[in-house]
């Protein structure tokens, strides 16, 4: 089966068990800690996959005008990601889920054509944690109105570190692309 419609079958999957779950939820009344943690991960997972599957499969970042993906403050966003601690999350992926150089040279191999692939992967990052992250918002609201608080806030919580954080650290990217760009645009000059 070719990798593309796998990941497209993988997306549908995660849709449909995103609707059995989110149906379901009046069973999560009677929940421990442990498990409205684990049940707001679930459901940021499941979501999030949506997106993150169709991304690997399709050219999702096109859905969206080039003009959504420009930084038009950068002054104004720097100071945004300092105040977040947007770095903090950054050393902690590279530690982590981006420790590998052969992960991260699927993104940049450190020549000239790897930025603008560097910069195709930021925009598909980004989409495919945007949707999410409005998603989410609207599930842990209509969970915290169902009477489950606690989940609805957890899956709030892990929205933003599993959502939010990523957005601003690819906009960060692409932000730092444009400025190397424009270097290397002088030098030509």
């Amino acid at each position: 089966m070719p990798k593309k419609l796998l990941l497209i079958l993988l997306s549908l999957f995660l849709i449909q068990q995103s609707f059995k779950l989110l149906s379901n939820v009046e069973v999560f009344g009677n929940l421990s800690w442990v498990m409205i943690i684990f049940m707001a991960w679930v459901i940021n997972m499941f979501i999030t996959g949506i997106f993150a599957f169709a991304g690997f499969a399709l050219p999702t970042q096109n859905l969206l005008p080039n003009s959504y993906y420009k930084v038009n403050q950068p002054m104004r966003f720097k100071r945004l990601f300092k105040t977040l601690k947007v770095e903090w999350f950054r050393k902690f992926l590279l530690a982590t889920v981006w420790r590998s150089k052969a992960q991260q040279a699927k993104h940049f191999d450190g020549t000239l054509s790897g930025i603008n692939n560097l910069e195709v992967q930021s925009k598909k990052s980004e989409f495919g944690h945007l949707f999410p992250l409005i998603i989410l918002n609207f599930v842990g609201i209509y969970l915290i109105i169902k009477g489950l608080v606690a989940l609805g806030v957890a899956v709030l919580v892990f929205n933003v570190l599993g959502n939010f954080y990523p957005i601003v650290l690819q906009r960060h990217h692409r932000m730092r692309i444009d400025v190397l760009r424009g270097r290397m645009n002088t030098r030509k000059n």
